[in-house]
């Protein structure tokens, strides 16, 4: 179920000095999000990373709990909070099925570039839908590979093997945008709103309500 743990450890250091491809398209992910976030709201993030975009939007918000399969990753978190001041961002190296994290605690769970790095991503999505409180929002923005033109996934298929055979990729699944929504539904969230943010990979941005 969880990522390659020992392959996000290992780029931790290098992951985090390196600048944002499409900062223009992040940014707009951030003004998006934010739109959706109350001053009250206790939100989970799932794949945090190094802890970024939690800190980003740590002022829009009461609390974050943002937790990274990656312990290297949530010590480089911690020390840029501890830089920066900010204290109403928890970070902590667990999984999402982590029994720290308790049933319907959250008011917005967000998995911005994580769920399509788990080999079930409908699994993923459950587990989410359980986090939230009743009508809690889930942020998911996903590249979705398999979305790509044929010949270009094909390409990409055959160098993210490569690479994972040299240890130098982890798992990726290669899901379709349809296949995102579809696994959001099925989990037992109403769609409110979904779109293709393109790039150089097309990504899905979603917004779903727990039903």
């Amino acid at each position: 179920m969880e990522p390659d743990a020992k392959f996000w450890d290992g780029i931790a250091e290098k992951y985090a000095k390196s600048p944002i491809r499409d900062m223009e398209g992040y940014q707009a992910s951030l003004d998006r999000t934010r739109g959706y976030l109350k001053p009250t709201d206790h939100v989970l993030e799932l794949g945090c990373g190094t802890g970024s975009t939690a800190l980003l939007l740590a002022q829009n918000v009461q609390q974050i709990t943002a937790t990274d399969f990656s312990t290297a990753m949530i010590g480089i978190a911690n020390r840029k909070a501890a830089e920066e001041g900010i204290e109403n961002v928890s970070f902590l190296g667990i999984d999402p099925f982590d029994p720290q994290l308790t049933t319907e605690t959250y008011d917005v769970v967000m998995g911005l570039n994580f769920y399509h790095l788990l080999d079930d991503m409908g699994a993923g999505f459950r587990r989410s839908h359980d986090l939230l409180k009743p009508g809690g929002l889930l942020i998911a923005k996903t590249p979705s590979l398999g979305s790509t033109a044929f010949f270009k996934r094909v390409a990409l298929r055959a160098a993210v093997r490569v690479m994972q055979a040299f240890k130098k990729a982890p798992f990726v699944d290669f899901v379709r945008i349809e296949e995102v929504e579809k696994a959001v539904v099925d989990a037992g969230f109403e769609i409110l709103e979904t779109d293709n943010v393109g790039g150089t990979v097309p990504r899905s941005y979603l917004v779903a309500r727990k039903i």
